[in-house]
Formats: structure tokens, C-alpha cells, sequence
């Protein structure tokens, strides 16, 4: 894992695209949970891991993000936490074989902290190191830690994960852009400011993905302020643009060529990991992986 740590400061790492949006490619419902697919359908888990992998990802992500107890306990999965965190990374690990890194998936619980919420921050670490602890179990090479828009929950889940002895932790928050205060989470957290807490938990990259209303270049601005307050390597994982709703499903239009040159302009002035969040297939990661080849360090 140090490896791929020194190739972030010194150069681009190449990560695999969106999971949620590929499992409906897949044939997932709308609505279903897309980690019951850890258990049920393996081989489907599997395949898209290989597509991206095709496609020249060298960092795949577990199918994990929303498999804590809370969103789990909504399809009767609560008791099943552990096993369905350790699927995800066995899936994933035979499917990188030797030559990938596999990162385990933590997404946000699901609801608010108290006390705005009624969930103790106590609880929602515990349940972090729960996710961290099976992922890295099933054969996780590390932990990323992704949309986050509270900073307490995402320095929470970074120090859980580093608890539970993960050799290295990304931490990745989700912005939107809101009037004259700028890129800003959902919950008020300016990138920079987020930099510096994730780093100060143990973070090894930071960065950004998703994001709400925002285009490819406003990812460039946001690694700008992360790199600048960090110091770390960056990690940047946009949307393949803003979704439409066509008959109740969410589509993303963005070309995989418009993605890639996008995503390859950040990657020119940024060391770190690029790849694809929502609606990015393995054609977006197979055209950013032809556009880094001619960026230069």
C-alpha cells in the first residue's frame, strides 16, 4: 500500500467509476439495495469490478458504501453487517487479483448526528470500525471514506478506519455550489477547511466526488483548496455531469470523451487518484485512462 501512496505524490492513479449506477445497468431495481447483491448476485458484482478493470482502472472500490446498520436495517440486513462488508471485499479482491488496489467502500450512515439527528456520533464510529474491520477482513487493501457532507461523520469514519488498521485511508466529501459563500457541502464545509480536518484524522488523500449542481472544472477549484490547505495528494471523482429524469430513472449524459478531458485537466496540475462517481461507465474510465497517458508529471 505504500506504493500506491508514493504513485498518488508523484504521479496519477487511475480509479474505476460508479457502482450504484452500473448495478441498474445490471438490472438492480430502483429502490433495491444494491450491497444485497453481495450475497445474492456475486457474479454481477463481479463483472463490473472487471469491466472497470478493462477499462485500465488500477483502484477499485468495494460495493460497500451504504452497508452499515442503519441503511442495511431498512431490508432487513441489520445482522448481517459484517457479512455483507466481507463479501464486498471478496468480490473485489478476486477480481483485482494481484495486479489492483481494492478499496473498501464507507459511505455516510444515512441520517443526522445529534444533536440535530438522534444518532450519537459514538454509535456511528463504532459502526464505521465495524465496516472498516470486515472490509479489510475480506482482503482490502485500504479504506476510502466518500460523499461525505458532515465533517464530523467523515473525521469519524477516517479515524474508525485508521483504528481498525487500515493502511491507508482516503477521505473524499461532496460539494454543491451555493451563492456568494462558494463551493460548500451540504452541511456548510468549505473544501479547505475539510482538508485540513480529514489530514489531522489520519487521512492520506483527500479529495471530492459527486457533488450537486456542479460541472467537471469545479472539481479544479475544489482540489485547488484541498492540495493548498493538505499538502496531500488529491482525490477527484466527479459525476458524468447532472442527471435527467427520463421515465423515473436518473441518466447521466456527459460523453466519455468530455469527461476524460475534464478530469485530465485537473489530473495535469494535481498528483493523486482520478476517476468516476455517478453515472461514469467503464467507456468514461477506459477515455480518462487515454487522456492521462498524455499528461505530463
Amino acid at each position: 500500500m505504500s506504493t500506491l501512496i508514493e504513485r498518488c505524490r508523484s504521479g496519477r492513479v487511475l480509479s474505476d467509476g460508479a457502482m450504484g449506477t452500473e448495478l441498474q445497468r445490471a438490472g438492480l431495481e430502483i429502490g433495491d439495495l444494491g450491497e444485497r447483491w453481495n450475497l445474492e448476485a456475486p457474479d454481477r458484482v463481479a463483472a463490473i469490478h472487471r469491466a472497470y478493470l478493462d477499462a485500465g482502472a488500477e483502484v477499485i472500490t468495494t460495493n460497500s458504501f451504504s452497508a452499515n446498520p442503519w441503511v442495511l436495517g431498512r431490508y432487513r440486513l441489520a445482522a448481517d453487517v459484517d457479512r455483507v462488508n466481507r463479501a464486498a471485499a471478496v468480490i473485489a479482491r478476486k477480481a483485482a487479483g494481484a495486479g489492483a488496489v481494492v478499496l473498501g467502500d464507507i459511505g455516510p450512515f444515512g441520517g443526522l448526528l445529534a444533536p440535530l439527528g438522534e444518532v450519537a456520533i459514538d454509535d456511528v464510529s463504532a459502526s464505521f470500525g465495524r465496516q472498516a474491520r470486515a472490509l479489510l477482513d475480506g482482503g482490502a487493501d485500504g479504506i476510502i471514506v466518500e460523499t461525505m457532507s458532515a465533517i464530523e461523520e467523515a473525521v469519524a469514519a477516517v479515524r474508525a478506519a485508521c483504528e481498525a488498521g487500515a493502511p491507508v485511508v482516503v477521505a473524499s466529501m461532496a460539494f454543491e455550489r451555493r451563492g456568494k459563500a462558494g463551493l460548500r457541502t451540504m452541511m456548510g464545509v468549505a473544501p479547505a477547511d475539510a482538508a485540513r480536518a480529514l489530514a489531522a484524522a489520519g487521512a492520506a488523500v483527500v479529495g471530492a466526488n459527486c457533488g450537486t449542481g456542479l460541472d467537471v472544472a469545479d472539481f479544479g477549484e475544489i482540489a485547488d483548496a484541498m492540495r493548498g490547505a493538505s499538502g496531500l495528494p488529491v482525490i477527484v471523482q466527479p459525476n458524468a455531469g447532472q442527471p435527467q429524469l427520463v421515465d423515473g430513472r436518473a441518466v447521466y449524459v456527459m460523453s466519455p470523451e468530455r469527461f476524460a478531458a475534464g478530469v485530465a485537466a485537473i489530473a495535469g496540475r494535481h498528483t493523486g487518484i482520478v476517476g468516476g462517481c455517478c453515472g461514469t461507465t467503464p467507456a468514461h474510465i477506459a477515455a480518462l485512462a487515454a487522456g492521462l497517458a498524455t499528461v505530463t508529471t
